[in-house]
């Protein structure tokens, strides 16, 4: 598996057409159904299906986890939204912290994790790769 992440738009999408997938290889995660978000070989705006989830009553890093051990293979992009000012709603806060925890879980488990600022990709983690 692999990880990208970065602010919104920061060149993720680009990115993955960058590393040869075509744009209908590519699940969005703003509109994709659930059952079929991880079905294609790579997963965009991963934030937005998170929040998707929550607000279905479903755990999401329960969802996300089981899916990519189904889907090993699969890359994934993710906006970073843990910074700036806390929100002030309790919903909000917990839409962040999941995000984030499930980044940090995504990111232990992937072979490779890149970072894309001003659409410059930074490789953060790279396993078996000389």
């Amino acid at each position: 598996m692999k990880l990208i992440t970065g602010g919104i738009f920061a060149g993720k999408y680009e990115r993955l057409l960058a590393l040869g997938f075509q744009p209908e290889e590519i699940a969005n995660g703003e509109t994709v159904p659930f059952a079929e978000a991880f079905q294609k070989p790579a997963l965009t705006r991963l934030n937005f299906l998170i929040r998707r989830l929550l607000e279905a009553g479903i755990d999401p890093k329960a969802f996300v986890l089981e899916q990519v051990k189904q889907r090993p293979s699969i890359t994934i992009a993710c906006d970073e939204v843990g910074g700036g000012v806390v929100p002030i709603e309790k919903g909000d806060r917990e839409y962040r912290e999941a995000v984030g925890r499930i980044c940090c879980e995504l990111a232990a488990m992937a072979e490779e994790v890149e970072r894309v600022y001003c659409g410059i990709p930074t490789i953060l983690k790279s396993e078996g790769k000389a």
